[in-house]
């Protein structure tokens, strides 16, 4: 085979490290091996992969370019081969780090977390922010192993996907809120005078979609749903949010949902579960809970 793993993540560290010298500084070796990994594979498959100027840094040819987008994709997967082979060899992985996202945080999902939890009791369970995944690859290694988010437009590398759900909104205030003393349906308009609570962009709530979703000219930005919740609560504007998220706030009375006269059909949020594919046995029974493998 003319293209091997180890040729893949030495073309893959010359081109995002900017050097020979400094791919062989994150892997270990001389600048010297460096190049004469890649020489190699320039003579095995007749072609240019770098362009080299005494002084300036190699530069991808056209071929180096579509080698380094398909390595993007293989490299990934080859570590994650790897890290799947070693936790069946010790029979099970020792923790999972699931990222999850504040208006995508169900209850369903969080019973399944819980019989995770109780199916495989020695497994040491990691919740992380899925907003403050700044980068879903750092020295090679995921930040997450499941991820269940809004779906983002910018594909994740190496990662499998599947659609799990779609997020629906409703136009929700706290009792002592002007517009819960309104009878009767409410129009668009009858919100213009008052503050909407409103989620901020993110990587996740691009402008389009945020715009999409204000219906109020008096915005209040939160960056984190618990301070929308807490500003919902208090009375301080209405806001627009995920249905599911409201069932137990309007059992226990904290808010009420307003009747509109209006159909919002053009705001949709699909749901995400995305997993590396290098989990292990506890992670597999967590993706089969909620998606037929």
């Amino acid at each position: 085979m003319l293209i091997t793993p180890e040729r893949l993540i030495y073309l893959l560290n010359v081109a995002e490290q900017g050097s020979f010298s400094a791919a062989g500084r994150k892997l270990g070796v001389s600048a010297s091996a460096v190049a004469q990994v890649i020489q190699n594979m320039e003579l095995d498959l007749d072609v240019v992969i770098f362009d080299r100027v005494a002084g300036k840094a190699p530069q991808l040819t056209a071929v180096g370019k579509a080698m380094y987008l398909q390595a993007l994709e293989v490299v990934p997967r080859l570590h994650a081969m790897e890290k799947k082979a070693q936790s069946y060899h010790a029979g099970i992985e020792d923790k999972l780090t699931i990222a999850v996202f504040g208006y995508t945080f169900f209850t369903q999902y969080i019973n399944k977390i819980n019989q995770l939890a109780a199916t495989y009791p020695e497994l040491t369970i990691n919740l992380i922010d899925a907003e403050e995944c700044a980068e879903l690859y750092a020295n090679d290694q995921a930040a997450a192993d499941i991820i269940i988010a809004p779906q983002q437009l910018k594909l994740r590398q190496g990662f499998e996907s599947r659609i799990i759900d779609q997020l629906k909104w409703s136009f929700v205030v706290a009792p002592h809120h002007p517009l819960a003393k309104v009878k009767g349906e409410l129009s668009s308009h009858d919100f213009l005078a008052h503050k909407q609570l409103l989620n901020s962009e993110n990587k996740f709530a691009t402008q389009e979609l945020i715009e999409s979703m204000r219906f109020s000219p008096n915005v209040v930005s939160c960056s984190r749903i618990y301070q929308l919740q807490a500003l919902l609560f208090s009375g301080l504007g209405f806001a627009y949010f995920p249905s599911t998220l409201t069932v137990d706030a309007i059992e226990r009375g904290d808010i009420v949902q307003l009747s509109v006269d209006f159909e919002d059909e053009q705001t949709s949020w699909p749901i995400e579960l995305a997993w590396s594919p290098s989990l292990g046995p506890a992670g597999l029974w967590l993706i089969e809970e909620f998606v037929d493998l």
